[in-house]
């Protein structure tokens, strides 16, 4: 297999997700409000499901490093085909349960493997740049966000019975996650390992220079106030919508599928900037314009502001995911990347636990817009925290390691 292949075939399984993520981020909630679920019920399952997602993803990132990456995407893949089966057998909370703690239902995005991610990242890293650093990374994202798009638009067009609008999401679940299985099992078992790269074995952190743990505490402290962010808003936004302006299933995948479609073409987009300096600017700029959107969201007196300031910020902050997981990727050797996509992915999702708890806290107080405000201060907290680290790792060469002057460019890390 080319290794041209291998960046494609991890997007196409990225688009799969995305497109039963879309559909399920759509209708999950509002189904289960209409089945008579609490909003404190509904935050408690979503919280429950991402701590199930970082406890897995502190394993499964320093394993990307010893372990082939594809085996751990492939028993991804296997696990959230499993979750699917009981709910589709019987329709039971319980059931429903096991495909929120083992897949993800209703709370993943832009086509994430989720606690598998580490091993997608890694993957990606490894493969050659071809002139564009972060294409790779870019396009894979594109790819996830245009899926939820499409998944989300689907939503329109389906069911209007929630119990079995959930039990066709799931059964799309279960299908998909079979397919991209498959994919997964075409990617070589070692693909284009690094002829240059030390010694395979993760050095320890406390070997770390520095500087170097500096700014991956930097990394952590910024992706807390991130994570808090969309964990306090995005997987409770359909809710939101729902009990703000009343609007229906239909309505709401009307919205979300322009916002993914909107974050895929930014994500395209940036993916083929060539250099860091332009993309570190762009990155800032993209997200300085999403927190203003942010801000204003829990302002806006109609339904069509509020589609829109939403889409501007959905488009900010999941188009420069894969850009910021390609810059995370680069703040360290290239033995260490598994642990530095560990790191990076599961101080994300650690912070975004105790948000749809905390949403669902304050709905269930009738404090709707609280959840919005407090995301918006939070997201310029990130915002920030974003600017120190770059500015610092643009500003410093650290002797024997590659600077984030030079394109990420898996060949020439130390």
């Amino acid at each position: 297999m080319t290794p041209a292949r291998i960046p494609r075939l991890l997007s196409l399984a990225r688009g799969l997700r995305g497109l039963v993520q879309g559909f399920l981020l759509a209708v999950f909630l509002p189904d289960l409000h209409a089945l008579g679920w609490s909003s404190l019920t509904m935050g408690e399952a979503l919280s429950g499901g991402l701590l199930a997602d970082f406890l897995l993803t502190l394993a499964v990132g320093p394993l990307s490093d010893r372990i082939s990456p594809r085996h751990l995407l492939m028993a991804g893949e296997l696990a959230s085909a499993v979750s699917a089966l009981p709910f589709l057998v019987d329709p039971s909370p319980l059931a429903l349960g096991l495909s929120i703690f083992l897949a993800g239902a209703g709370q993943r995005s832009n086509g994430s493997p989720g606690p598998w991610a580490p091993s997608e990242q890694v993957l990606l890293a490894r493969q050659p740049v071809f002139g564009r650093p972060f294409l790779h990374f870019g396009v894979n994202m594109s790819l996830g966000l245009a899926g939820m798009g499409a998944g989300a638009l689907l939503a329109f067009f389906w069911s209007s019975d929630p119990l079995k609008s959930l039990r066709e999401g799931l059964a799309g679940l279960f299908f998909l996650s079979l397919l991209t299985f498959f994919l997964a099992a075409l990617i070589p078992s070692d693909p284009v390992p690094s002829p240059r790269s030390p010694d395979p074995s993760p050095a320890p952190s406390a070997s770390r220079p520095l500087p170097e743990r500096r700014k991956l505490l930097l990394l952590v402290l910024l992706n807390v106030a991130g994570g808090l962010s969309i964990g306090l808003l995005d997987p409770v936004i359909a809710y939101w919508f729902l009990i703000r302006f009343h609007t229906a299933p239909g309505q709401t995948a009307l919205f979300l599928a322009p916002a993914f479609f909107s974050a895929a073409l930014v994500s395209f987009l940036l993916g083929r900037t060539d250099r860091l300096r332009p993309m570190t600017g762009l990155v800032l700029s993209i997200l300085g314009i999403s927190f203003l959107a942010g801000l204003l969201l829990p302002l806006s007196s109609s339904f069509g502001l509020a589609v829109l300031l939403y889409t501007v910020r959905l488009s900010g902050i999941k188009a420069a995911g894969g850009i910021r997981q390609a810059l995370a990727l680069s703040l360290v050797p290239v033995r260490n990347r598994g642990q530095a996509a560990s790191l990076h992915l599961s101080s994300l999702n650690a912070a975004q636990i105790a948000g749809p708890l905390l949403s669902g806290l304050l709905f269930h107080s009738r404090e709707t817009e609280t959840p919005l405000v407090l995301s918006g201060i939070l997201s310029g907290l990130s915002l920030f925290l974003f600017y120190l680290l770059y500015r610092s790792a643009q500003t410093k060469k650290e002797e024997g390691a590659r600077t984030l002057e030079a394109p990420f460019d898996p060949e020439r890390s130390s």
